[in-house]
């Protein structure tokens, strides 16, 4: 049994965005409280509290804001998990010599969303056969439908609510099962610049695969004109500067989905049967 991500696209209605937003602004402003909470406590007294300790602050924050206390407790811990694994990170790159990057307050637009540690336990999964479609149930938001298909259904175990771009999407850890079978054919292969790769099989035979260019010179000038809209608007609250960046975050997902579907059809034609025995080549 492995673990693998299934991630579904949601569409809210206009209610439950706006409850959607709510929350993601209250684990945002979550996790800088306890980031603040452990740089004070530094410099005070050269100790920072951890995990666990911050885990029973908690229940003090909860009764004390009563918009807290509305929210799943388990996807706030799992909040401030974030922030521990961030931490552990840090000093990890400090024992290694390497530059630490140390954990940084996260303004709203570049906090990516919660989690929930365990299924049944504010959210729970209603999908269509072979886990494709279907609807979730988030604590306080309602039914929300979905749209996605897992390649190997299974048991569901935990699941992480994104934002990104305006969209809103649900990623589920699945445990299950993969079953997959490979050729006896063997081939090898050169990774490029000029080329995206040359394929070899046995007989000497070649192939090689042009590189996509998703982000070639007209692009690179597209994506300037629009990052220069962005910069231009300095409000950060107008209406323009929300336009202009949606703008170019749709440019930015379009560039990105160009690479994913070059990404996928050539591993397909590669995994091919009539590929893998030269028929092709």
């Amino acid at each position: 049994m492995v673990l693998r991500k299934v991630t579904f696209r949601l569409y809210p209605n206009v209610a439950q965005s706006e409850r959607l937003g709510e929350l993601l602004g209250l684990h945002q402003r979550l996790y800088n409280t306890a980031l603040e909470e452990r740089i004070n406590a530094y410099k005070e007294t050269g100790k920072s509290p951890g995990y666990n300790a911050q885990a029973k602050s908690l229940t003090q924050w909860r009764s004390s804001c009563p918009a807290l206390a509305n929210v799943n407790a388990q996807s706030q811990q799992n909040t401030l998990k974030r922030l521990d694994l961030a931490y552990q990170a840090f000093f990890r790159r400090v024992k290694a010599g390497e530059t630490p990057g140390f954990p940084r307050f996260k303004p709203l637009q570049r906090y990516s969303g919660w989690g929930y540690n365990t299924h049944g336990d504010g959210w729970r999964l209603h999908a269509g056969e072979g886990m494709k479609h279907g609807q979730v149930r988030l604590s306080g938001v309602g039914m929300v439908k979905m749209r996605g298909k897992a390649r190997t259904p299974g048991v569901i175990k935990t699941a992480e609510v994104q934002h990104k771009d305006g969209r809103w999407y649900l990623s589920v850890t699945v445990e299950c099962a993969p079953k997959r079978t490979s050729g006896a054919q063997a081939m090898g292969m050169d990774w490029g610049l000029e080329t995206f790769a040359t394929v070899c099989s046995e007989g000497d035979k070649t192939l090689s695969i042009p590189n996509p260019r998703c982000l070639d010179k007209p692009q690179r000038q597209k994506l300037k004109v629009l990052q220069q809209a962005v910069s231009r608007k300095t409000n950060k609250q107008s209406n323009n500067r929300r336009k202009a960046v949606a703008k170019l975050s749709a440019e930015t997902r379009r560039i990105a989905n160009r690479r994913k579907d070059f990404l996928h059809k050539t591993s397909a034609r590669l995994t091919s049967v009539r590929l893998m025995l030269g028929s092709i080549l």
